[in-house]
Formats: C-alpha cells, sequence, structure tokens
C-alpha cells in the first residue's frame, strides 16, 4: 500500500470549533457492555478487582517487535474489528463480559488473541481501538458512561505514546473533548474511525469496505493510518474527527430519514387502497436519482434508531429531529391501527382484551436474533400494555432466554394452518429465517394478518391507514 505523509499545514485550517457542547449525561446503568444484548450483573465501569481470565486463551507472541492492537469491547462490532486485525497483528480483545468472551473466544480460533477481562492485560498495546456502546437515556440524552469508563482505562494502563481510536458512534465533538486531553496528559496519539459494521450483511467483505480515518493531529492521522493500512484495502483519511463523527451520523440518519419516509408512503397507500410494496418494487426500477427503501413496521437495531439523538445533542435539525420522533411511535401506532382493524372486522362484538394475537418475528431484522430497539417487541409490549390482549411471539431464532416479555408459539410444532388459525390476528414484523410464510396466505379470512415483509401480497393495504390520525376505541 502507498505511504502517506500527513503534516500539520494539511490540518490546521480544518479543524472544527463547536460552539454548542453535546448535551451529556453520564449515570451509572445496568445494560449491556456490548451488543448483542445479554444479560450481564458486572458494573459498566472498568475493574480489575478479582478478574477472570477465560480459559485456553491464544497468547500473544510479543518476541516480535510488532504493533499490538487491543480492542476494548467485543461486541458485535468489537468481534468484527479483533477479527480483523488478528489477520494482520497480535490483538488483546477486552471486555468485562466473560461470557461474551467465551462465545467469541469459540468462533475466532487459530488467531494470535488474547481474550481478557482484567483491564491491565491491555499496558502491552500499543493501539488502543474503543468500540463500546454510546447509547441513549429513557428521556434520548446521549448517556457516555461505557465510553467514560474506557477512556479512563486507557488512561490508568495504557502506556504513553500509544495511538487510541473511538471506533463508537459519537456525538460530533467528543472524541476532541474526551479523549483528546490524554494526548498532553499521556503523549497519545488520538483519532476516528467510525465503525461501518451491517449486521448479517457478507458482501463486500469488512475488509473492502472503505474504512474512514482521522486524527487530532498529523501525527495522530498518520499512525492510525498505517495500523489500518495493512487490515483495510481502501482508506479514506478525512481533515479532522469531526469530519469523521459527521460522516458516520450522516451516512445511518439518512437512512432513519428515508425508512421514515417510505412508511408514510405505506401509509398514504393505505389509504387510499393500493399495495405499497408494488410502489415500492416499481419505483426501485429507476437507475437514477432514487434510493430504494422497503416500507415496515418501524426501525430496529442497534444504530439507526439512536444515532440520529446523537446529532440533536448539539445540533439543529428539524427535518431529522421529526423523522426520528415519528420513528420512534410507529411500532406503537401499527399496534394501535392493527387492534382497530380487528375490532372492525368483528364489528366491535369483542373487547380487545379477548383477542388473541401473534407477533410473527422479534429479532430487529431477518437473520438476527440481536433485539436492539426490535419493532415486533416494541409493537408487543403496546399490544399487552394498553389492550391486554393475548400476545405471543413466533421466531426461531429468539429464545426465551432472550425475550421473556410474552410467551413464546413453539414454531416447530404449531407452526400450521390449523393452529395459526386460533388467532384473531398476525402482525409479521420480520419474515424471520425458518418460518414458511406460505403458511400465513391459507389462513382463513377470520384471521386479520397484517405483513410488514411483503411476502404476502396486499395484507398491508388492508390495514386502516395511520395517516388518518384517527383514535383507538
Amino acid at each position: 500500500m502507498t505511504t502517506i505523509t500527513f503534516n500539520e499545514g494539511m490540518f490546521s485550517d480544518k479543524f472544527v470549533s463547536l460552539d454548542k457542547k453535546p448535551e451529556i449525561i453520564v449515570t451509572e446503568c445496568s445494560l449491556p457492555l456490548t451488543p448483542p444484548p445479554e444479560e450481564i450483573n458486572e458494573s459498566p465501569f472498568w475493574t480489575t478487582e478479582n478478574p477472570i481470565q477465560v480459559e485456553e486463551v491464544q497468547t500473544l507472541n510479543t518476541s516480535e517487535p510488532e504493533s499490538i492492537v487491543a480492542v476494548i469491547g467485543v461486541g458485535y462490532v468489537g468481534t468484527h474489528l479483533v477479527e480483523a486485525f488478528a489477520n494482520h497483528y497480535n490483538v488483546i480483545a477486552f471486555d468485562l463480559s466473560t461470557k461474551r468472551l467465551d462465545e467469541v473466544s469459540k468462533q475466532l480460533t487459530g488467531l494470535p488473541i488474547q481474550f481478557t477481562s482484567n483491564a491491565a492485560d491491555i499496558s502491552q498495546a500499543t493501539h488502543v481501538l474503543i468500540s463500546v456502546p454510546t447509547i441513549l437515556t429513557d428521556d434520548k440524552k446521549v448517556d457516555t458512561t461505557y465510553l467514560r469508563s474506557a477512556i479512563a482505562t486507557v488512561e490508568k494502563y495504557v502506556k504513553p505514546g500509544s495511538t487510541i481510536v473511538v471506533e463508537s458512534s459519537v456525538a460530533v465533538g467528543m472524541t476532541r473533548e474526551l479523549v483528546g486531553p490524554l494526548m498532553a496528559s499521556k503523549n497519545f496519539k488520538v483519532g476516528m474511525s467510525p465503525e461501518r459494521v451491517d449486521p448479517g450483511r457478507t458482501f463486500p467483505a469488512f475488509e473492502d469496505i472503505s474504512k474512514i480515518v482521522s486524527g487530532l493531529d498529523a501525527a495522530s492521522l498518520e499512525s492510525i493510518s498505517t495500523l489500518y493500512g495493512r487490515v483495510f484495502n481502501k482508506l479514506l483519511p478525512v481533515s479532522s474527527p469531526e469530519v469523521a463523527e459527521m460522516t458516520k451520523l450522516y451516512e445511518n440518519c439518512q437512512r432513519m430519514v428515508c425508512a421514515t419516509y417510505a412508511n408514510e408512503m405505506a401509509d398514504a397507500c393505505s389509504s387510499i387502497g393500493i399495495d405499497a410494496f408494488e410502489v415500492s418494487n416499481a419505483a426501485a426500477s429507476k437507475p437514477f436519482g432514487y434510493l430504494p427503501f422497503r416500507p415496515g413496521p418501524g426501525i430496529g437495531g442497534h444504530c439507526i434508531p439512536v444515532n440520529p439523538y446523537y446529532l440533536l445533542s448539539n445540533l439543529h435539525m428539524p427535518l431529522l429531529e421529526h423523522a426520528a420522533t415519528i420513528s420512534s411511535s410507529r411500532p406503537r401506532d401499527v399496534a394501535r391501527s392493527f387492534v382497530r382493524s380487528v375490532l372492525q372486522e368483528k364489528d366491535y362484538s369483542v373487547y380487545p382484551s379477548q383477542l388473541r394475537l401473534l407477533v410473527v418475528g422479534v429479532g430487529f431484522k431477518r437473520g438476527q436474533s440481536v433485539m436492539s430497539n426490535s419493532p415486533g417487541a416494541a409493537i408487543a409490549h403496546t399490544l399487552k400494555s394498553e389492550y391486554n390482549c393475548h400476545i405471543e411471539f413466533a421466531d426461531p431464532l429468539v429464545s426465551t432466554a432472550l425475550y421473556s416479555a410474552v410467551p413464546k408459539m413453539d414454531t416447530e410444532t404449531n407452526w400450521t394452518v390449523d393452529h395459526l388459525s386460533t388467532y384473531d390476528g398476525i402482525i409479521v414484523s420480520v419474515n424471520q429465517e425458518g418460518l414458511d410464510m406460505d403458511v400465513l396466505a391459507n389462513l382463513p379470512s377470520s384471521v386479520k394478518v397484517h405483513d410488514f415483509s411483503g411476502i404476502l401480497k396486499n395484507s398491508i393495504s388492508s390495514v386502516p391507514s395511520l395517516a388518518a390520525k384517527k383514535e383507538i376505541c
């Protein structure tokens, strides 16, 4: 790969100064340390008291004068980083969750990786990649508990002169504010390289996706570019961490706005009796000036529903704010509309609490057991909390250990026309792997089916329009 040389003059006029600092809420919380979510009893604050070392770790060969890369947080993003960098460097995979470390150590075998829950072990590292979650509080404020804890660990254990890279999605200006001071106190090189991981996607390969890199100064950018250049086939250096941070958020928030518009289009189609999926598929035939987005019951995942609030924490973006607000309420609105439609077909002869309803697919998207911001789970919650319906969920990939809010239907035994006919209504949130959707197409008309996957033709247009804004009885 071509060597890139940076100097201060290239970037002296490019750094951004933000007058309004991000609104940051720091709280001790009990949310999982790293996605995918799992039950974790440890505090989110890093600790070295009674550390647990995963058995049969793959020890580092520290005799070679090579860079040693520590990855802090081995959730979905961190696991990709560990694997990619371990193909070129010795890697330390650090996480508080020994359960998660054990899972990942079984996935990534034959590579020079040390899996550890002992924070002191990262003192061997020459480079540290931070990939912990930046989450939201219940009132949609940025909560940097995990990020600040990771930074404190880096400050305590990583040797001076090392290179620190934030991979986590953060508000614009946060890398400079939270990690920048360590450049002076620890002589660290500091930068930001936003992750671009899409759960379930296999093409293009992780290392073939253009990798954005940035540094707080020229030396930092050069160090980061040299490190990443061995792993990724195409680097895209940008002038400052603020540009890198904004790029990541702009990418994801564009998807939020477009998906929200697609859902609004679907509601409009429903109000005039046409198939929104047919419209979506027809529009996608245009080879220019159009981004294909399909309607759905809401937007799930680790990033898309969350990232808008990072931008809104210190920037005025009313279009994004409106889209985020509408999107966050969509699963609730879908549930309410569905109950209304079922009651209408029964001529209001039953109470909502007498309905037997099934939600199909509670993983946040097809092929995933991860529950992060799951629209299906949110729909089930509304049906249960507002109407006290009898609710079950069907999802072969999601166990009751991951989701126990409502009973799980045994899909191996009961995914039949006979059993499914016992429900008053079925909402397909996700066309989950392992389910034959043709079974739903053969149900009697007495079962109301609302399919957000587009597999069952015209089912979405049969639901009363959310655009009508009617109150729910």
